[in-house]
């Protein structure tokens, strides 16, 4: 078992690997020298090739995907050749990804119920009491989380320090947003391991422990909690954060948790939801009646029967949302009060959903308006012993979950946050550092922004490209959208500019973009080239065909609700299908490596 030594609390400005990486990197690699063996490769300590397999982004897909392939890298026994693992976005949802004995465990989760909205608000309440910086990305992590991973994972990545090194070593990514968008280069892809965190092109590092801390000089100032692994699963996976993508998207995903938790919450024994809504059918109500409380019952139902065909089923959510908003909201709201029962039945699908698309926005974004009740204190739906009665049977509140203080809380507290933008804010540790490889720009910001590293390169290939770390085969497994060679030809101009080793990679192979083989291989001329082997998740061998390509990437979208388990079964056996097709040339690569580590020897020599 290795353990983490004390790190000084300062900034490290070094391209090397810090200490600790590199005794892990040691005993990991006396651990594979015995799985060569194993292999029939017999070779020195010195020879013992460095492997990274890299995950791609892409969402709920790059993370069902990145189960299958670990699970049958496991089943092919190749696990074990393994030193390095890297995800970007979807590939890093899992907290304890590279320990292989849990992925049964984690497609289990992934095909059951989601987190309890009361311990997501829990968890975020924790996050806004001792956080300065609280903004979209805690919400977005605890949303991840829960809806996607069905798991609160609140352990640390320095925790990971003290693991045992049976298992690969495990490198997240992030890019800092600003920097990105000036269009730079050095400054921008930030990689968060078990030991230290901090800028790969830079060179320039902290303790993962004394991330989101302040620094000044380039020393630690004050010591803040570290982030666990939902907020990180929130920085790896917010790649709606560019600001270039609609906002509306964020606000369908707050009020689809509101309405399940709506849905979930109230057991009505058979009474129609709009009953409750608009207050037919109660002789006594014991629960507070306050405008914006009805508010949120209304777009929950909204959203609910959103895709339903028939009008009758929102029409008079419609009126009641339209009466309780009468000069609350700004002027896009005025369609609420304009839209007559009549006028909404004559209505099409695609006119209804737009028509609610608009209003849950527009109503987020003017939530100080209408939730002033709250902020007043003058309502009473913040007592969790209320409770309301109806003619047939009680509906408890928050006896057991608190659900509908709960939406209140994320009401109060998410939604100002949306009109805001802010994400992934967290201290500076460059602030006031004196040192001139540290450009002026990220030397004088009190804080930085970090968020999907996809947004950049849409695969991990930064932190394995520096040449500290000597990596000699890449196994790239590319989950992405749309063009799966995007990721090589952005890696080989990352490379290029920074200019670090990169194998050759044809232009022409982006004709095979509609129709990939299941591996290409990306070979490098010289010692010190790694070669990428790289692996599209569809492709002709396990789709047969380009329109059986076609068809899988239409069904497994980036951005879409959380997959079914017949859906996330059908894609495991896919992510399966290309690792085992495969195995072979996976170890023809190995032991090329192996030779290839041996020039390296003889070149240095």
């Amino acid at each position: 078992m290795l353990k983490q030594t004390d790190t000084p609390e300062t900034v490290r400005l070094s391209h090397s690997i810090n200490d600790e990486e590199i005794k892990y990197v040691k005993e990991r690699k006396t651990l594979i020298k015995k799985w060569l063996k194993g292999q029939g490769i017999d070779c020195e300590l010195e020879d013992v090739p460095n492997i990274a397999l890299l995950g791609s982004g892409g969402g709920e897909r790059a993370a069902v995907g990145m189960l299958g392939s670990l699970h049958q890298l496991e089943q092919d026994n190749l696990l074990g050749s393994l030193l390095y693992m890297c995800g970007v976005s979807g590939t890093t949802c899992h907290p304890d990804w590279s320990l292989n004995k849990r992925c049964d465990e984690v497609i289990q989760k992934l095909k059951g119920p989601t987190v309890d909205l009361s311990k997501i608000v829990e968890w975020l309440k924790s996050r806004k009491g001792q956080n300065r910086n609280f903004n979209l990305t805690d919400f977005w992590g605890a949303f991840t989380a829960s809806y996607f991973m069905k798991e609160m994972n609140t352990r640390c990545l320095s925790e990971e320090a003290h693991r045992n090194s049976t298992n690969p070593y495990p490198i997240y990514s992030a890019i800092e947003l600003e920097h990105n968008q000036m269009g730079c280069t050095k400054a921008v892809w930030f990689e968060m391991t078990p030991h230290e965190s901090g800028f790969s092109g830079l060179g320039a590092f902290v303790p993962t422990s004394c991330l989101g801390s302040q620094f000044d000089g380039g020393t630690l100032r004050e010591k803040r909690k570290e982030m666990d692994m939902v907020l990180l699963q929130g920085i790896c996976g917010s790649a709606i954060a560019d600001g270039q993508r609609n906002n509306a998207e964020v606000v369908q995903l707050i009020w689809d948790l509101l309405g399940v938790s709506f849905s979930a919450g109230i057991e009505t024994n058979g009474q129609d939801s709009m009953m409750l809504m608009s207050g037919i059918g109660r002789e006594e109500e014991e629960v507070c009646n306050c405008a914006p409380f009805r508010v949120v019952r209304c777009v929950s139902e909204l959203m609910k029967y959103g895709e339903d065909p028939d009008p009758l089923k929102t029409s008079e959510v419609i009126t009641t949302l339209g009466q309780l908003l009468k000069g609350h909201v700004s002027s896009k709201g005025e369609m609420l009060w304009n839209m007559d029962p009549e006028s909404w039945k004559r209505t099409s699908l695609v006119e209804r959903k737009k028509f609610i698309e608009t209003v849950s926005l527009e109503l987020i974004l003017s939530s100080d308006s209408w939730a002033k009740d709250w902020k007043d204190q003058r309502c009473t739906c913040n007592d969790g012993s209320k409770y309301m009665k109806t003619t047939r049977q009680t509906v408890n509140l928050s006896i057991t979950n608190f659900w509908i203080f709960d939406e209140l809380w994320i009401v109060r507290n998410i939604f100002p946050l949306v009109h805001k933008w802010e994400w992934g804010t967290v201290y500076n540790f460059f602030l006031n550092i004196t040192d001139a490889s540290v450009p002026e720009s990220m030397r004088l910001k009190d804080k930085i922004h970090l968020v999907d590293a996809g947004l950049k390169i849409n695969s991990p290939y930064p932190p394995v490209l520096r040449t500290s770390r000597k990596v000699d085969l890449i196994i790239s497994l590319d989950f992405s959208a749309g063009d799966p060679f995007e990721t090589v030809f952005s890696a080989k101009q990352y490379a290029d500019e920074l200019k670090l080793p990169f194998p050759p990679v044809k232009e022409s192979v982006r004709e095979e973009k509609d129709h990939p083989q299941d591996c290409y291989v990306f070979e490098g001329r010289h010692p010190e080239e790694p070669t990428v082997m790289h692996m599209p998740l569809f492709n002709l061998q396990n789709c047969q065909d380009e329109e059986g390509i076609k068809e899988e990437r239409e069904k497994y979208t980036t951005f879409q609700q959380h997959y079914g388990a017949p859906e996330i079964d059908h894609l495991l056996e896919k992510a399966k299908d290309n690792l085992k097709n495969n195995r072979d040339r996976i170890l023809e690569q190995i032991l090329l490596a192996v030779k290839r580590r041996k020039n390296r020897k003889s070149v240095a020599q």
